[in-house]
């Protein structure tokens, strides 16, 4: 049957003659009685101001009654693609399409897609939304980040320069995503200084860096307020400005207010290593799966797992799932009654349904790789799931780690270490206790690599990853950095270029800020 066409009936405003989306609706195919439309607004407020769970808790119950509404199916997506959640996102969103071609699905779906490194099958869907609403500036903008992220800067160029010039005619100040993408080109393409500018004109920056708020600047803490304040700071490194640009990240992580209490951490590893003994680990059933597919990468952030996964995932018979948190959220969900009550039966049965998810994503590959950043904590129910698994450990000089994610934005609820120095340097610290422990008490083998000896050995680090992962060389794991796969994390700009070592020992720019810290001793 053919899909519905969308009626050119969405609220819009204009920006300089651009039409900015507010709340579109989806016409007359999908009305709904006040109180569901209430909770269906209610749902986007959720969505708006990060309380995802609550999103969906509002709006799953309604897609039950009404399965193939495309608005419910629509909105579910978005809240699974803001929870990173993204094959979900991706499945709901196909489905809200196979009833009503809208476009807020597709951007929903190409936004997901993106996030799976599937580059050119979102570009495809976001320049489908655009036919559907060619004044849509939420649209245009998406293509344009996706182009960038891909590295293609000059057909991202080309499909914003237009966007400039209409907002300039209407001479009106720049949107603030408009203003973010435009400066992210500016620093790919060396621009540091107008790149700034940008930013400065968006956030009404005085030359000291004092951020006085003008109406339509972001608030301090907002999401557009971080990052326009993280690119500023990027632009400012790569400009040689260190000084202003460790201020600017620290503007804009001293605006998070993010609490963390390294004591606590520190009690939490401790209890981790205290109940996974090795005489406990022998005692509890494994789920008895011998599959090999699953690999798993640990890591601090910003310490070159981004790096290994992109190195696997160029082997022809490898794939990477990226930060895939199904088996992370299910062993919080577990360990929140009593780990020790987890009975074999559990552990065959998650064992299943992750290998299903992953051979959907990657149906051809015989070894998936997954790089969430939480393996390290829940590397015993790992190794109880998938007793045939492999764990490649990368490790980085905690300074570098410090500096990279400072200067970056971490979702500082989940990792709320990631926004000061210190308090990198006591996780860092937790994280090589644990994995020290991992090591001596679980049966699956783990790999110990260096991001330094990595990046400076190259090619027989490359081979040692592929060989302990269970594959045959192949000469295309050289092109990693090639590969059309997109990275949505802060490591993007590093895995789309050959290994390089410019990075290692970042730190001493920052050794002033960085003075004072009790910091670990790395091997690099």
């Amino acid at each position: 049957m053919e899909r519905a066409q969308l009626p050119e009936a969405h609220a819009r405003c204009r920006v300089g003659g651009v039409a900015v989306r507010r709340n579109r609706g989806f016409g007359g195919a999908n009305a709904m009685n006040p109180r569901r439309a209430a909770i269906v607004a209610q749902a986007r407020d959720f969505i708006r101001v990060g309380r995802i769970d609550d999103a969906l808790a509002a709006v799953e119950p309604l897609i039950k009654l009404d399965p193939r509404n495309p608005e419910l199916l629509s909105l579910a997506a978005r809240a699974h693609n803001a929870a990173a959640r993204h094959p979900q996102a991706i499945a709901l969103a196909t489905r809200s399409l196979a009833a009503l071609e809208h476009p807020e699905a597709l951007m929903a779906r190409g936004d997901s897609l993106r996030a799976e490194g599937r580059t050119d099958e979102a570009i495809a869907d976001l320049r489908r939304a655009i036919a559907l609403a060619p004044t849509m500036l939420d649209l245009k903008v998406a293509l344009v980040a996706t182009l960038e992220e891909a590295g293609r800067t000059e057909l991202a160029r080309a499909e914003l320069q237009p966007v400039l010039e209409q907002i300039a005619r209407g001479r009106e100040p720049l949107p603030q995503r408009v203003a973010y993408e435009h400066a992210k080109l500016l620093v790919r393409e060396g621009a540091w200084g107008e790149a700034v500018a940008t930013i400065d004109g968006t956030i009404d920056a005085t030359i000291d860096g004092i951020i006085t708020h003008a109406a339509s600047a972001p608030a301090p803490g907002s999401i557009p307020f971080l990052m326009l304040m993280f690119l500023r700071a990027k632009a400012l490194d790569r400009a040689g400005d260190y000084a202003g640009a460790w201020e600017s990240a620290r503007r804009a992580q001293d605006s998070r207010r993010v609490q963390f209490d390294p004591a606590a951490h520190a009690r939490e590893t401790d209890e981790l290593i205290a109940f996974w003994t090795r005489d406990r680990v022998r005692a509890l059933e494994s789920s008895g799966n011998t599959d090999p597919t699953a690999v798993f990468i640990t890591g601090m952030p910003r310490s070159g797992t981004s790096l290994v996964d992109q190195i696997i995932d160029a082997h022809p018979q490898a794939a990477g799932v990226g930060e895939l948190d199904s088996v992370e959220r299910w062993a919080e969900a577990a360990c929140a009654h009593r780990r020790e009550a987890i009975s074999s039966r559990d552990y065959s049965r998650v064992a299943r349904e992750y290998l299903a998810q992953v051979r959907r994503l990657s149906p051809s590959a015989s070894r998936i790789v997954n790089k969430a950043l939480g393996n390290d904590r829940i590397l015993g129910h790992i190794a109880l799931l998938f007793p045939a698994t492999r764990i490649v450990h990368i490790t980085r000089d905690p300074r570098d780690v410090a500096v990279s994610c400072v200067m970056g934005a971490f979702g500082s609820t989940r990792y709320p270490w990631t926004t000061r120095p210190e308090w990198v340097a006591a996780a860092w610290r937790d994280s090589q206790r644990l994995m020290a422990h991992w090591t001596s008490v679980l049966d699956v083998p783990i790999l110990e690599v260096s991001y330094e000896k990595l990046a400076r050995e190259g090619d027989g680090q490359i081979r040692r990853i592929i060989d302990f992962v269970g594959l045959s060389w192949d000469e295309r794991v050289h092109g990693f950095h090639a590969s059309r796969r997109t990275v949505r994390t802060l490591s993007y700009d590093q895995v789309s270029r050959p290994l390089y070592t410019a990075s290692i020992g970042r730190w001493e720019h920052y050794a002033p800020q960085l003075a004072g810290v009790d910091w670990p001793e790395a091997t690099t």
